[in-house]
């Protein structure tokens, strides 16, 4: 996808989304096609409702996920038992709950299907999709295992694999994130594009500490996970200088010719996509400069890039939906 034409046309993506839906027939277990065109996923999302391969660690869970309309929802028991978690079921109540570590490092979940909402830690959150019964197995949806356990992942589309890690990164000491929003929590719409209710298409700010001995620079990058994004880049910013501390609010567009390679568009989920993950990584690198000869349009366009020059990393993960 070309990546100017790419932004003009996932802007009014959220438009076409709706009489995409009005418009398309039956359910089909086909997958996209194996190309990367953010367009085309939006065009045959409603193809995509089969099973998801889910690797925990580089092992293959027993039982796949499912997805719904873009929308995974993972097994709980075999995602959660997996994690070193304590499950159990009640039949009766068509309840379950898992609970993670012991003392004042526990965690815990409790879930009901055919609702919304869980209790993650004892505060409820109501997520994208109910948990589902099927023939007494229960399906949850992704974001309430990563607020439960704080795994991380990524999503695969060509292999249509959703990839689980337990453990988080070797700690370095460098820490990012944003003032704005918590990790794993709701990014306010005010950084949302244009397009989107109250968005008003600025950048969040960002801030990092900790940078390892021999930093020469930063860069900082944001991407959608979700499936029919297929990890776009919304923002990329390199070659910050070693004494920075973070990027404020509303920058984009001001900061040095050059160092926006991808210029801030906000976040813009099409409608009934459920919530999409848009996760910042900054990078600490050991060169003042960066050099790039096309504007990267996916994550994996620019990672390795910044990885062959990474001293350190640090992520920060929000989301945000579009309108049902």
């Amino acid at each position: 996808m070309n990546r100017t034409s790419g932004i003009h046309r996932w802007a009014v993506s959220a438009a076409v989304f709706s009489l995409i839906m009005a418009s398309t027939g039956g359910v089909s277990a086909e997958a996209p096609a194996k190309e990367r065109d953010v367009m085309k996923n939006v065009g045959s999302y409603l193809q995509w409702n089969s099973p998801v391969t889910v690797k925990l660690d580089g092992q293959e869970l027993p039982v796949k996920a499912e997805m719904e309309g873009t929308k995974i929802l993972i097994p709980f028991r075999a995602a959660f038992e997996a994690l070193g978690a304590k499950v159990t079921w009640d039949g009766a109540a068509g309840s379950a709950s898992a609970v993670m570590g012991s003392g004042g490092s526990a965690h815990s979940v409790q879930v009901r299907a055919g609702e919304e909402e869980a209790v993650v830690d004892g505060s409820s959150y109501t997520y994208d999709h109910e948990a589902v019964n099927r023939e007494g197995s229960l399906y949850v949806p992704l974001r309430m295992l990563t607020a439960a356990s704080g795994t991380r992942f990524e999503w695969d589309l060509v292999s249509r694999t959703l990839l689980l890690e337990s453990a988080a990164p070797t700690a370095s000491g460098f820490k990012a994130g944003s003032p704005a929003y918590e990790a794993q929590g709701d990014i306010p719409a005010r950084y949302a594009h244009g397009a989107s209710a109250d968005g008003k298409d600025v950048n969040p700010p960002l801030q990092w500490e900790g940078a390892p001995q021999g930093t020469k620079s930063y860069a900082v990058v944001m991407y959608d996970l979700h499936p029919i994004a297929d990890n776009w880049i919304h923002w990329s910013v390199l070659n910050l200088p070693a004494s920075a501390q973070g990027i404020s609010e509303g920058v984009t567009g001001a900061l040095p010719e050059g160092a926006e390679t991808n210029a801030y568009f906000g976040m813009g989920p099409p409608p009934h996509s459920g919530d999409h993950p848009y996760r910042v990584v900054v990078y600490a690198l050991d060169t003042e400069k960066v050099e790039l000869k096309n504007a990267p349009v996916f994550f994996e366009d620019l990672e390795p890039v910044l990885e062959e020059h990474a001293l350190a990393k640090s992520e920060w993960t929000g989301y945000f939906r579009g309108a049902e």
